[in-house]
Order: structure tokens, then sequence, then C-alpha cells
């Protein structure tokens, strides 16, 4: 009798290699996005060739054993196909494992899935051709592709010495058997069929198991907001928020999630819109697609901040913050008592009264705001009809631009004299109002001229 492969163990051993294979699979279809990251990583790449070069190597081994013990009971056709489709399939997982770039995989998605599929179906018809060996299943028209199970040789060569017609009436008379509820039944109660029914759910409830883990829990978590510092600049009813930092942690030996991170980019609602006290919310904007296909999350899409710091131009006079106003008055009196162009010798000058001027119907980016301090100068002015200096008075004013972030030291006080419709100084209260409402300060009246009533110290 010519010696043969013992066909069991190796149903066993290829049943093996086609779950090594087929978990190859699905972890490559997991990874086909970030090839380039798992590449940058050298001992995950080592053991990702080892392991899926073993479900390769395996299997090319076991079906050539397979096909050299068929085709020694000349029942080839089955194990034939079967030896030639996981050649040509592992051959080319082979090649696209020396075919990755930092892109994906060069096979498409969709093929690559059927294919796993197709192994891990075929490591389920081992599974069967082992319960067939058992004698616990017989499906006759299988008999041509493979063996009828043990003792297939003795009756091999029985059949050799036996005469053809009597062949013949014994397959007539004979009945094929069948599978029936009780025989499986049978089996699974029997400590092969217990077994069998023990590596069949291990297997099913780890495969699911897998599925599930990998498509709802195995996410990289990135918070896109991780330390973020959001400062505010411009005007209070006009202000920008401006992203000055963020800190994402990351993976960044991935280059494919570092691609990621550097394209995250943030939308602020209602920029250049902003007063103090909003809450303005930031949205992460970035790839939908690419956060699916790297399998990364977002802690979060958005987050809100409170808005403060803008300056505040005031709006009317009630607004002026008394700290400012006094800043502001206290420069005032100071250049009150400095000689100037417009003072006289010997000249005082009394604080009379301050007014603010305002433009409202200016946009808020350009929009000038005066804080005006008028002044009673009392002076000597020669009299040439009298021969003689007198006593003379007149307004004089100093102004500033004003708002929350006045500085004496950096804004400039200007100094002016105020005239009649006559050119000539202005001398009494009655003219002052108007006289103010002139100047160029005011836009020759299209500004409002409040009074200012603060105390001051």
């Amino acid at each position: 009798m010519k010696k043969t492969y013992a066909f069991k163990p190796l149903c066993i051993l290829i049943f093996i290699f086609d779950l090594i294979l087929s978990l190859v699979l699905w972890r490559f279809l997991s990874m086909a996005s970030d090839v380039w990251g798992l590449m940058s990583s050298l001992s995950t790449l080592i053991n990702v060739v080892i392991f899926l070069m073993v479900g390769i190597l395996g299997v090319i081994v076991v079906t050539i054993l397979l096909y050299i013990y068929y085709l020694k009971q000349e029942k080839i056709q089955g194990i034939l196909w079967d030896a030639i489709l996981h050649t040509v399939f592992s051959a080319y997982f082979a090649v696209q494992m020396l075919s990755m770039n930092n892109q994906m995989l060069t096979g498409s998605h969709t093929l690559m899935t059927l294919i796993g599929i197709f192994v891990f179906a075929s490591a389920l018809l081992h599974l069967f051709v082992m319960l067939r060996l058992d004698k616990v299943i017989h499906v006759t028209v299988l008999d041509a592709y493979l063996p009828a199970g043990q003792g297939s040789l003795e009756a091999s060569s029985t059949q050799t010495e036996t005469e053809p017609s009597q062949i013949v009436q014994e397959q007539q008379v004979s009945t094929p058997p069948v599978i029936t509820k009780e025989k499986a039944l049978t089996f699974l109660k029997s400590k092969n069929g217990k077994i069998a029914l023990g590596i069949v759910t291990v297997i099913i409830v780890a495969v699911v198991g897998y599925k599930v883990w990998d498509a709802f829990f195995n996410k990289t978590v990135i918070d896109a907001f991780a330390n973020m510092q959001v400062t505010y600049d411009g005007y209070d009813g006009a202000g920008e928020a401006r992203i000055d930092g963020v800190d994402i942690d990351y993976d960044m030996t991935n280059t494919a999630l570092e691609q990621f991170v550097n394209d995250i980019s943030f939308d602020i609602e209602k920029n250049g819109e902003l007063s103090n006290g909003d809450k303005v919310t930031v949205k992460a904007i970035y790839s939908q697609e690419t956060a699916k296909q790297l399998k990364v999350v977002l802690k979060e899409e958005s987050q809100t901040f409170d808005v403060s710091g803008l300056t505040v131009k005031y709006q009317s006079a009630s607004q002026i913050d008394k700290a400012v106003y006094q800043k502001a008055y206290d420069k005032a009196n100071q250049e009150s008592k400095e000689e100037s162009y417009f003072s006289s010798d010997g000249s005082t000058k009394t604080f009379y009264k301050s007014y603010y001027i305002v433009n409202t119907n200016e946009e808020i980016s350009i929009q000038r705001n005066y804080l005006v301090f008028v002044y009673k100068e009392d002076y000597k002015s020669y009299d040439f009809a009298a021969g003689k200096d007198v006593d003379q008075v007149r307004y004089i004013y100093y102004y500033t631009n004003i708002d929350s972030s006045y500085d004496s030291e950096e804004e400039y006080m200007s100094q002016s004299t105020l005239h009649n419709d006559s050119f000539d100084y202005v001398s009494n209260e009655a003219e002052i109002l108007p006289a103010l409402q002139k100047q160029s300060i005011t836009d020759y009246g299209e500004a409002k001229v409040e009074e200012v009533n603060i105390s001051i110290e």
C-alpha cells in the first residue's frame, strides 16, 4: 500500500491557518488607510509581517500536502481547486505587503473583503470535511471530489479485487447514508461534538466580538480643544476672537494621524461682531471621511468661551468709566497749568465743564470719541481805545480720544480756543455749546455733544 499523509491532522492545520489568514485580512482592512503610519513603527510592522507570512506559508504548505494525499487517492478535483485558490490569494496578499505606500494598499477594500470572506468560508469547509471523515455526515454527491472518510483506502483496495458487476450490484442495493436529526444530536452530545461546537462557538464569538470592538470601541480619541487659548481684540460690539494656542495630544509617530491633526481648523461663531459678556462657540472643522478611515473621534466637536477684554467705545456720557475720566481730567488739568501758544502772560485757567462728543452713526471700528474739558481763562489784553491793559475772559478747551483703554501717557491732549460766529473769542457761557458744535471734532454739528456729570476728586 502506498504511504499516505494523515488527512485529519492536515485538515486541522489548514483550518488553523485559514483562521490566521482571515484575521490578518481583516486587520489589513482596518489599517488600509494608515499604512504609512504602520511603516513608521518598525516593531508593529515586523509583528504583522510575521503574522501574515505564517498564515500564507502555512496555507501553501498544507494545501500542497493535501494535494499529494488526494493525488494518491485519485480524488483530486476538489483539493486541486482549493490548493490553486489558496496559493493565488496567498501570493496576492504577499504582493500587497510589498506594495504598501503612504496612502493605502493597492487592492480595493471590496476585493479584500470578498477574499477574506472566501478564506473564512474555506475554513468552515475544512471543518465540514473533518466531520465527514468522522462519519458524522455523509453526502454521496461529494464522493467524486472528497474521500469517503476513514477506511476509504481499504474499501478502494478491496474494490480492485471485486468483479465490476458485483460492485454495481452492491451500489444499487446499498442505501446512501444521510444526515439525520438524531445523528446530529448524538454527535453534539458526544465528546468530539462538544469540542467541535465549542470551537465553532469560540470562533464565532471571537469574530463577532472583534468586529463589534473594532467598529465601536477601537477608536483614537483626540481632544481638539486641549489647553486652547482664545484671545480677543477690537472693540465691544465689533470684537474678534483669535486662537493663540492649541496643545493636542496624539501619537506623533503616526504620520497619517499627524497630518489629520494639522489639518484641523476652527470656525468662530459671529467673529467680528463680539461683545464683552458674549459666549462664543468655537467649532472644530475636519474631514469626516479621513476621521472615519483613521478611526478617530473628537472628544468635543465644539466648545464655548466667554468673551472679555474688548475695548469699550462709550456711546453716551453716562457710560464713561469714572477711573478713565479721572485720568483724562488729571491730564487736562496738568496741561492747563503749562504755558502754550494759546496762553497769555499772567493768565489763569479755571475748569468749567466737560463734554463728551460721539458720532453714533459711524461704525464702531472707526468711530471717533472725544472727551472735552472746557476752561475759563482770565487774561489781560491791551485796549487801544483806553490806552491800557484791561481784564478779559475767554473759554478754551482741551480734548483727547477716549475709550476704556485710555492711557494718559499714550494719548495726546490737544488744545484749542472757542470762537463765535464773528470769529471772536467765546467769552460767555451761553456761547460755549454752540461753538463746540461747530468744531471739526464734532463733524461740524453731526456728532452728539453731551455734558459729562462725573464727580472728581
